[in-house]
């Protein structure tokens, strides 16, 4: 049996060379950030991340509802141009841009495919539009009117949660609530 002094004596050497570690320690190493954390969530089920993409869906919808079929088909070169639309809005083409640009492509027979490429280059629709001789803000007054009609349809083609006691607010809906 070790005397009680001995046993004393070792816990202290023991606490003061914990102690001794602790202060040699580098500050800088607590301080180093090796890129993997994990937080109090990192072990629940979670939805993969989703780009929300809902508006510019329902507004290219929403566009090709304010266009003819025909000008449409003639402008994008396809059968789905909604699905044209979606692309080009995803890709960073801005909603009254889109519409300026399918306004421009209309009026002159340029498919939109080579104006949306050529527009970087040309430094805006302003450019883009004294190249192939129109009007830029003639063009891009009709396409904020354009995209203000569209804008107006876009409750009509975004989709709304029914879950119970969800009232819907959109326009056929506003005028059934009303009725009440």
């Amino acid at each position: 049996m070790t005397p009680p002094a001995a046993c004393y004596r070792r816990d202290r050497r023991l606490i003061i060379t914990c102690i001794f570690l602790a202060l040699a320690a580098s500050p800088g190493a607590a301080q180093l950030f090796l890129g993997a954390e994990v937080g109090p969530d990192a072990f629940m089920k979670s939805d993969p991340g989703k780009i929300e993409t809902d508006g510019e869906d329902a507004f290219a919808w929403a566009l090709s509802s304010e266009v003819s079929s025909s000008t449409l088909y003639a402008v994008f070169e396809s059968t789905t141009p909604e699905r044209e639309m979606f692309n080009y809005l995803r890709g960073g083409i801005y909603r009254q841009e889109l519409a300026a640009l399918l306004l421009l492509s209309e009026k002159t027979s340029v498919p939109f495919k080579k104006l949306a490429a050529e527009l970087p280059k040309a430094g805006g629709f302003g450019g883009l539009a004294k190249k192939h001789k129109a009007d830029a803000m003639e063009i891009f007054e009709a396409a904020g009117g354009l995209k203000t009609a569209a804008d107006l349809r876009l409750p009509l083609f975004l989709s709304v949660s029914t879950a119970p006691g969800v009232q819907v607010s959109t326009p056929a809906a506003l005028s059934t609530n009303e009725k009440k």
